[in-house]
């Protein structure tokens, strides 16, 4: 199969005016400018522009249904009661069925956006063998690469807790280039010292972590107030921090804390929309880079358009710091456009993230005619201002098979 006359961001210093690319074998050959005629398929996007696609590295898929949902009495004094009142009433309430139908509409979305690898952190107390499977399913049918973990949790009685060990373990068995396990956690604040204890056994440093850390302050008064301990000082000290673990937030953490993480080869996923939305803070990702830790971007389930989530991450320093020049667009090249492929080239064994020989054919076609000059100097400027108000994906490829074609999933 052979690409043609489209414009090309490489996503390592090059971009193409014009020119083509072919896959075979569900991996890019040949990249180039101009034209050149190909034996095989050829699909012509004229005018359209090329980029990889997107990874959303920490989304909640079950949270779907929330929309339009309203509970009464709903007047939460802290982020722990936004918790009880919301998000665990719903989780309860999920089946199986409602887990499948959610991943469907999560996929479809991600990939109406751009994402085709999503990272999900699945909470469901009343449906808690096969989730995983079932949601990566859906997500799978759709066409995405799903890394799914289940978030083991105390709240529900050790029962549940002991069910949600197992749930990881199990789905963590099978791994492909479309389907990776690791394996989740709640957060400390509703984790035991048994819990932790139980779950590094199990785990016995071969799984990385995906869990919640600091998003509100609460989980670091009641960890330190239990425990004499900060949360990320628990974890290592129960021997959980392994590499490519996903710490998500981060929000109320120490620079010791976040040492720990970057030690160990670890990420900061941060969620900046759903962040201010939950009224918790905002994270200071421009100190997490300064500090040399690996930063990634998510979008906490806020939705499935990561446009919105790379605005937010890049204009909220503006407002924090009172100072226009406090990020760029250019920061996106360490996070969506840097650290999200690294992670998931990692977790699924293929190379991800640029246009280039020997990278698997996961990319994005979209509508996006600029009245400006485009550059590789300037593209995450275009991204930023031009893409993200409004993105067009017209078609989507994974492992060089299309599964968007002009905006109908194939």
């Amino acid at each position: 199969m052979q690409i043609n006359g489209v414009s090309i961001f490489t996503n390592d210093g090059e971009f193409i005016e014009r020119g083509y690319v072919r896959v075979e074998n569900g991996e890019i050959v040949k990249v180039s400018a101009g034209d050149c005629k190909y034996d095989g398929e050829n699909l012509y996007f004229e005018g359209r522009l090329l980029m990889p696609s997107l990874v959303n590295a920490h989304t909640h898929i079950y949270s779907t249904f929330s929309r339009g949902l309203r509970v009464s009495p709903f007047n939460p004094s802290s982020f722990t009661k936004l918790l009880e009142d919301l998000w665990w009433r719903l989780d309860r309430a999920l089946t199986h069925e409602d887990l499948e139908l959610s991943a469907y509409v999560a996929a479809i979305e991600s990939l109406k956006g751009g994402v085709t690898t999503l990272f999900d952190h699945n909470s469901s107390p009343n449906a808690i063998e096969g989730s995983l499977d079932k949601i990566a399913s859906s997500v799978n049918t759709v066409g995405l690469r799903y890394c799914g973990a289940y978030e083991v949790s105390d709240r529900d009685g050790l029962e549940r807790r002991d069910r949600g060990i197992r749930e990881n373990l199990d789905f963590a068995k099978v791994n492909t280039a479309y389907k990776k396990g690791i394996f989740g956690f709640h957060a400390s604040f509703t984790l035991s010292k048994e819990t932790l204890s139980l779950a590094s056994k199990e785990i016995a440093g071969r799984l990385p972590i995906h869990v919640h850390v600091a998003e509100g302050p609460e989980d670091q008064e009641h960890t330190f107030s239990l425990y004499d301990q900060r949360i990320l000082e628990r974890f290592h000290r129960a021997g959980l921090m392994i590499q490519n673990s996903l710490y998500a937030h981060c929000i109320h953490t120490t620079a010791s804390e976040r040492a720990l993480i970057k030690d160990t080869k670890g990420y900061i996923v941060v969620n900046c929309q759903s962040n201010i939305n939950n009224g918790v803070g905002f994270p200071e990702w421009k100190k997490f880079n300064d500090e040399g830790t690996n930063l990634l971007m998510g979008n906490d389930g806020y939705g499935f358009n990561l446009c919105h989530d790379a605005r937010f991450m890049i204009l909220c320093p503006h407002y924090v710091h009172r100072d226009p020049a406090a990020s760029y667009s250019g920061d996106l090249t360490r996070s969506l456009f840097g650290s999200n492929y690294d992670l998931a080239t990692s977790a699924f064994g293929v190379n991800l993230g640029t246009i280039r020989e020997g990278s698997s054919a996961d990319f994005i076609i979209l509508n996006y005619r600029s009245p400006t000059e485009i550059t590789a100097e300037n593209f995450m400027d275009h991204f930023f201002f031009g893409i993200c108000d409004n993105i067009s994906v017209s078609d989507a490829f994974v492992a060089g098979e299309r599964i968007l074609a002009e905006g109908r999933p194939a």
